[in-house]
């Protein structure tokens, strides 16, 4: 943390229940022959006062899992105060934990012998803020050039074996899912509790 950072708070902490969103309603995951299908619901807004600090309320709508406050900023370049982890930062970060939840999960399911799992990333973006990131007169726009992901492994397996769990993780993993392939996604607007 900078000596100008405006959080004294924990950046993340468990809550008793996530407050409930104005704009749609939250449904239990449901069971399907296909699978379980379920939301990761999320309200976030920014915080009053100086800088770019947000604060985020996240749960999944799965019965066991718990509700979280989190803080995100942004660093000093972009007018942030560099106290919180920034947006990409969080999600380069659940990729990579979403990986290692069913890398695991592979791993003892099939009682396969590996003493350590550990996943290094890199997620290459661009910045095109017009007299920030970029030269004025252009448009704002925001790129994304690609991940490169290296799991380290240390195990007394084959490679066949270790590619299947791998390569089985990968597809299992819906955070690396909704960046490998396009998803639908849709933006709508409410303008003081209006619908634009």
């Amino acid at each position: 943390m900078t000596s100008n950072s405006i959080i004294n708070q924990p950046i993340v902490k468990p809550i008793d229940k996530m407050p409930s969103p104005i704009s749609f309603e939250i449904q239990p995951a449901k069971k399907t022959k296909d699978g379980l299908n379920l939301e990761l619901h999320v309200i976030a807004e920014l915080i009053n006062g100086p800088g770019l600090v947000k604060r985020g309320y996240v749960k999944p709508n799965i019965p066991t899992f718990g509700a979280f406050e989190l803080l995100c900023d942004e660093g000093e370049m972009i007018g942030g105060s560099d106290s919180a982890p920034a947006p990409l930062s969080y999600l380069a970060a659940g990729i990579a934990f979403c990986l290692l939840t069913h890398l695991k999960g592979y791993a003892d399911n099939l009682k396969l012998d590996i003493s350590s799992i550990k996943i290094e990333q890199k997620m290459k973006f661009q910045s095109r803020i017009p007299g920030m990131t970029s030269e004025m007169g252009g448009q704002m726009e925001g790129l994304s050039n690609g991940i490169e992901t290296f799991v380290l492994i240390e195990a007394k397996e084959n490679d066949d074996t270790i590619k299947k769990m791998i390569n089985v993780a990968e597809q299992a993993c819906m955070a690396a899912q909704t960046v490998i392939n396009a998803v639908p996604a849709s933006t709508e607007i409410l303008l003081n509790g209006r619908k634009l």
